[in-house]
């Protein structure tokens, strides 16, 4: 039989452990429904003679990624890999604790914008702040929570310690205290860019749509499918 390693082969044919890929396995007893237990000298890994349940595939996370940022659902993207959804949430969160904050580039110029979302009722209004570098049109860094100074600042200060030539925003209020006045730019058409982004991003992502009912009702869960679609 053909080692593949992105499928759920059954271990007596590979005779390869399906973590580390090396051949120095022995076996080590069954399961209450009589599947073959193997150790794996190696990597000190134990693990049975077939996975049958399909969140045990190789290339599962993968296809995860590929469906969130697709703009499928939870729901959605459980039937079609059927698995289960809470096998799927954890799934989610873990992929999403993996991913590092991207590295911003010195003396660069960004767009900084906020989009209104809703975390699970419609009364419950939250804010995704975020911002995008100018030329790459890159996502330097978000944040979601509500519309304060304290929720736009955890963005900006990531930008500020970048030494950013200029941050180009709205004329809302609260950027005039938290943005130096030499570096902050509120010109018309300056935030062309971010604003046909936020139009994408509501395209692309259900949960973010205006007139819904997929709200979130997790903010672990909002945050991690946003930084496996940024």
């Amino acid at each position: 039989m053909i080692e593949d390693h992105s499928s759920c082969i059954r271990v007596s044919d590979s005779k390869i452990c399906n973590k580390c890929y090396s051949k120095n396995i022995i076996k080590n007893g069954t399961t209450k429904t009589g599947k073959q237990q193997y150790f794996c000298k190696n990597c000190k890994n134990r693990f049975i003679e077939f996975y049958s349940y399909k969140a045990y595939k190789k290339n599962i996370n993968s296809k995860i990624i590929q469906l969130t940022k697709e703009g499928l659902g939870i729901r959605s993207t459980a039937r079609i890999l059927k698995i289960s959804t809470t096998t799927l949430l954890r799934r989610i969160i873990k992929i999403a604790d993996a991913i590092h904050p991207p590295k911003i580039s010195y003396n660069q110029s960004y767009e900084l914008d906020e989009m209104r979302l809703f975390l699970r009722k419609k009364s419950n209004p939250q804010w995704l702040v975020y911002a995008i570098n100018k030329e790459t049109k890159s996502i330097a860094g978000f944040h979601i929570g509500k519309r304060t100074s304290k929720t736009l600042n955890s963005v900006i200060k990531t930008l500020l310690y970048s030494k950013p030539e200029k941050i180009y925003t709205d004329k809302l209020r609260n950027y005039q205290y938290l943005i130096p006045k030499e570096i902050h730019q509120t010109k018309r058409f300056v935030t062309n860019s971010i604003e046909r982004k936020n139009l994408s991003i509501r395209t692309h992502l259900k949960r973010l749509n205006r007139k819904t009912i997929c709200f979130s009702k997790s903010i672990s869960i909002l945050t991690s499918v946003l930084k496996i679609y940024f």
